[in-house]
């Protein structure tokens, strides 16, 4: 295929025509609308889990559903822009929004993840999800857990533990919306290996909102880690698409 299969652009018969064919997956991109330093938008974690998955869908024809921007993100609360929903009140949206993939018929559900502190509530919903539904198959996925080489580029240049506005952030905004990166407001952040054993909230750790250095992004370089996390997560999505249940 050439183009993502987008489910809001389905009739409802083709939904099901689909989900018969045997095409029962489809992927959930969420993320947030949250500060993201000087040099970036606000659009950054849903527009990059949105992408990835819509690349994979591509590649898979497996369908997308539209991307959840607004996450859990009240750490970034002394930066304007930001807009959080609470962990519980993010939990119980993912959890109907399962509960309704499940109703048309869909049994498996991936939750295409560009927000960090996503994923706890996430996983909680997962959990909730499968106790309520014994054949429902669920799986959140980090878009920076894809690949091992992506986790690694990813954490490269974490300042005080915590990689935010970084460098592969920056290059795949770089790479997707050049018209929204203004790199010459970039520099790097101290906090280099400096880890606190208390967490913090964001302002704490970062004068402008940011960590790692982002001045060292490039477009070529958010261009081939993007092609890396959508090839390697259409080759995942293909395999979960006919993975039998676990026997012994």
């Amino acid at each position: 295929m050439t183009k993502p299969v987008l489910l809001e652009e389905m009739a409802h018969p083709a939904v099901k025509a689909l989900i018969d064919s045997g095409i029962d997956m489809v992927m959930l991109p969420v993320g947030a609308v949250e500060q993201h330093s000087l040099h970036l938008p606000l659009n950054v974690d849903f527009m990059l889990a949105d992408a990835i998955a819509r690349g994979a869908s591509a590649q898979t024809g497996v369908p997308v559903l539209p991307a959840m921007p607004y996450g859990h993100s009240s750490n970034h609360v002394e930066f304007p822009g930001t807009f959080s929903l609470r962990p519980e009140t993010f939990q119980r949206i993912v959890e109907e929004l399962a509960d309704w993939a499940y109703i048309c018929g869909f049994r498996r559900l991936l939750f295409v993840n560009g927000n960090l502190p996503n994923q706890f509530p996430l996983q909680c919903a997962i959990a909730n999800c499968v106790t309520k539904h014994r054949d429902f198959r669920l799986r959140t996925l980090n878009w920076w857990d894809i690949h091992a080489d992506i986790r690694e580029w990813f954490t490269t240049d974490e300042s005080f533990g915590r990689c935010h506005g970084n460098v592969a952030e920056t290059a795949l905004m770089q790479h997707l919306r050049p018209d929204l990166v203004e790199i010459e407001k970039a520099y790097p952040m101290p906090g280099k290996g400096v880890r606190p054993f208390f967490h913090y909230p964001h302002a704490l750790v970062s004068k402008d909102g940011h960590q790692g250095d982002p001045t060292q992004a490039t477009p070529e370089m958010g261009a081939r880690f993007f092609k890396l996390a959508v090839d390697t997560l259409s080759d995942q999505v293909r395999r979960a698409l006919h993975e039998p249940l676990p026997t012994w």
